[in-house]
């Protein structure tokens, strides 16, 4: 097999990074596949919408690839998509999720992880194939999904390490504004509590923290959405330069996108946003969220924040 160039987009949900990788997703041999960890439930047993608006089952894009990963098996493609499924809760339990990083993340043999790192080898060429990209962009968003991606051969792998002050992520998880479309219609997305958002700002920024020994300090990128978000133009073009395909950011202007439709298997409603999209700063948590529970959030997750890189001086929250 070819090598391709795989982008994983590590980071807390809340952060941007649906739309950071749709905007990737334009440009030429890039191609944004949403959260392909979900492909097997979401996207073939449960039929959720692909980014193109039809079941992903029904995609030809998705169609195609499922196609190519299941030559050669018997039994059908949801028997298929069940089984890896299973082999996959059993690797994201808490028990077993650092284990997966460290020995994903090496290449180290482990009996469990091999028929996942053997089908998600199958699924990232079937799609490059399929695509004609060179580079795929996963935004899964755990560290233990990007971590099974660091082990496959024939896979020059990169992470993109996104943060959003926790604050903010804690305030748009406690919003209930948005749908998420499935088989038949469209159901509520799920929110969250403080606690439970923080919780996981956390579980995540730890996750990061234990893969990034075992990525080559070359491989490993950094960005603040409110960097992202102010300066969008220059975060894109810096992505762009990390992954060795240097070239325009597909903006209009310093602040506005066009964005094609996509096969994004799952992820935020956002990928479902076509046409021109301005890219701006949502800092609408500063005068709604109580100042009370702004200072519970700094107090919880500050032993983690002070280990993270300080986003430049403009971009930075107060």
């Amino acid at each position: 097999m070819a090598r391709i160039k795989v982008l994983s987009i590590v980071g807390p949900g809340r952060s941007g990074t649906t739309v950071l990788a749709g905007i990737l997703g334009t440009v030429d041999g890039v191609v944004d596949v949403g959260e392909l960890r979900w492909l097997w439930q979401r996207g073939l047993l449960e039929r959720r919408t692909c980014g193109c608006g039809v079941p992903v089952d029904e995609c030809p894009v998705w169609s195609a690839v499922v196609a190519k990963v299941m030559a050669g098996r018997t039994g059908t493609a949801a028997q298929f998509a069940a089984e890896v499924a299973h082999a996959q809760r059993l690797l994201i339990s808490r028990r077993h999720r650092l284990r997966v990083i460290r020995s994903a993340a090496t290449g180290a043999e482990w009996r469990p992880l091999e028929p996942i790192r053997a089908v998600t080898a199958q699924l990232v060429h079937a799609v490059a194939e399929v695509t004609e990209a060179r580079v795929v962009v996963d935004s899964s968003k755990r560290a233990q999904d990007a971590a099974v991606l660091s082990g496959l051969p024939d896979v020059d792998h990169y992470v993109l390490h996104m943060v959003r002050d926790p604050r903010a992520v804690a305030f748009s998880w406690g919003k209930r504004d948005k749908t998420i479309r499935v088989a038949g219609g469209t159901r509520p997305m799920g929110s969250r509590g403080l606690l439970s958002s923080v919780s996981r700002w956390l579980e995540n920024g730890l996750g990061a923290a234990a893969l990034r020994p075992h990525v080559p300090p070359d491989r490993w990128m950094f960005l603040a959405y409110e960097e992202f978000a102010t300066q969008p133009p220059a975060a894109i073009s810096r992505i762009l330069d990390f992954l060795g395909e240097p070239g325009p950011a597909p903006f209009v202007d310093d602040d506005s996108v066009e964005l094609d439709v996509n096969h994004t298997v799952a992820g935020n409603p956002n990928r479902f946003r076509v046409g021109l999209v301005r890219i701006r700063l949502d800092d609408e948590w500063r005068r709604r969220m109580p100042r009370r529970r702004q200072r519970l959030v700094q107090a919880l997750t500050w032993p983690l924040r002070r280990r993270l890189p300080r986003p430049p001086a403009g971009a930075r929250p107060a």
